[in-house]
């Protein structure tokens, strides 16, 4: 079995996310299933044997859980400064500050950081509606046949009143 993604750290905040919360929370987080959730953590199923790549849920777990090194912050405090995948996708994502100098200088260098790919909003994927199956191809919606009553049994008791 090949359970390399366990060693790394990723896999180390996706583990610390579950121990904080519960399971189904960390799955809506990162916006999964719970039962993928189960078997990347347990190293069960295609996760454990290593057919299945971990890789677009590791970017999500980096995205939603992960830490960076400011470097606005940094160079500000003149010491390491360290902040959430959420604190930075909120200074670096947002429209320009216009009320405060302090703030524009951050949201420029922002704009500059090497972190911002990392920490994007998801895209908003389009739904699409799924195909017809083969058995409901031949019906259309609101159109009867032979076989079925043109009313519905609560339209027939009202009118047999």
């Amino acid at each position: 079995m090949t359970m390399s993604y366990k060693t790394e750290p990723w896999f180390a905040l996706l583990q610390t996310a579950c121990q904080n919360q519960q399971r189904q929370k960390v799955a809506e987080a990162l916006g999964v299933s719970p039962p993928l959730l189960s078997q990347v953590l347990n190293g069960s199923g295609k996760y454990g044997t290593g057919e299945a790549s971990t890789a677009k849920l590791a970017e999500r777990v980096m995205h939603t859980f992960g830490r960076y090194e400011c470097p606005h912050l940094t160079a500000e405090n003149g010491a390491p400064h360290v902040i959430t995948a959420d604190e930075c996708r909120v200074f670096s994502h947002r429209p320009a500050p216009i009320g405060s100098p302090r703030d524009m200088q951050h949201w420029q260098s922002c704009n500059a950081c090497p972190h911002k790919a990392h920490t994007a909003p998801p895209v908003v994927r389009e739904v699409k509606p799924r195909k017809a199956r083969a058995a409901d191809a031949g019906t259309e919606p609101g159109i009867t046949d032979a076989t079925t009553p043109a009313t519905s049994p609560t339209e027939a008791t009202h009118e047999a009143l």
